[in-house]
């Protein structure tokens, strides 16, 4: 596949946003609770890294003419966006446990398990088929299953907190999601088309982090930061 300078340029924006409404996300998460605060920032990290990484993959093979090609950054996207997404799921999950009054679990155990899991099953697949796209996909699904998991919750969290525009914001980074990963599986990527996709990528991240801000703030205002008793809800 092919990409202009200007298109490769452009991916970095998309990363931007998800940078922006992400660390959003991480402060609130650690408004309610600093424990979940620490998994929500490096789910943050990792996930950014995935993004910036295949960013910059797309503009050496822009700028190369696809004479530099470094696979690692490529695949990237899943190595790091994986577990990123999977921290991220999982404190928000507890963030919006602790909202309700509900006791909140261990904060490493279960989440570093599932990502130990995660990785041993892609990396029996890397040996066993290496000339097979399997481990990607075991790294793909659970990137998406976590990241609608994440969208969801934060949906409802949004509405539950009276926060209608920031729910449907969620809602429409979520449905970009959705197509673009149906835009991704069409056989032929012609430039306009990733121009759209580009387009849609920019515009639902950009949802989201305006939508971030909103339950960042929210929380900031409406509850306290719980330094003391992990796994009990915040005091307002």
């Amino acid at each position: 596949m092919q990409y202009t300078l200007s298109l490769a340029l452009v991916d970095f924006l998309p990363v931007f946003f998800t940078a922006v409404g992400l660390a959003y996300i991480a402060r609130m998460v650690a408004h309610v609770n600093s424990a979940q605060g620490k998994i929500a920032m490096l789910g943050v990290v990792l996930t950014v890294a995935g993004g910036f990484f295949k960013a910059l993959w797309k503009l050496l093979i822009a700028t190369s003419n696809g004479a530099i090609d470094i696979n690692w950054m490529e695949d990237g996207l899943f190595v790091f966006m994986a577990p990123g997404y999977t921290l991220l799921a999982w404190s928000v999950w507890q963030t919006v446990r602790s909202v309700q009054g509900k006791k909140m679990h261990h904060a490493w155990l279960l989440p570093m398990l599932f990502i130990g899991l995660m990785f041993a099953a892609s990396f029996y697949l890397t040996i066993s088929q290496p000339d097979s796209p399997a481990w990607k996909r075991v790294l793909l699904s659970a990137m998406v299953l976590a990241t609608f998991i994440t969208g969801i919750l934060l949906i409802v969290f949004s509405f539950r907190q009276k926060l209608p525009l920031a729910g449907w914001l969620f809602i429409l980074n979520l449905v970009g999601i959705f197509l673009l990963n149906g835009l991704a599986r069409m056989d032929e990527q012609t430039i306009i088309l990733q121009w759209i996709e580009e387009g849609i990528n920019a515009i639902s991240w950009l949802a989201f982090a305006v939508a971030a801000n909103k339950v960042y703030e929210n929380a900031r205002t409406s509850f306290g930061v719980d330094t003391q008793r992990v796994g009990q809800p915040a005091v307002a």
